[in-house]
């Protein structure tokens, strides 16, 4: 009695790229949320510095580089979810 196994789905030419692409995309969620916290930071403590306010532009900038930096990885994590959804229905 011969058996019947199916042949393997190959994946698409692309796929290789499209993985890359994704790594790429995906590493970059770790980056975007602590550059844009550095940057809140950062820029807090040169206008107090500068204006003499200790430490309220501190504590301003780091909320809103926090909020920028979680704004981020929202975007980055729908952008991948995105394509992934895009690769699956193909």
């Amino acid at each position: 009695m011969a058996s019947f196994t199916p042949e393997p789905k190959k994946p698409p030419k692309n796929a290789p790229l499209r993985t890359y692409r994704m790594l790429a995309t995906a590493s970059s969620i770790g980056m975007s949320l602590v550059v844009a916290i550095f940057l809140g930071l950062f820029g807090g403590m040169w206008l107090d510095k500068r204006l003499d306010t200790r430490p309220l532009f501190l504590i301003i900038g780091l909320l809103l580089g926090i909020t920028a930096g979680f704004r981020n990885v929202i975007v980055i994590s729908q952008r991948i979810d995105k394509a992934q959804r895009e690769e699956f229905d193909e």
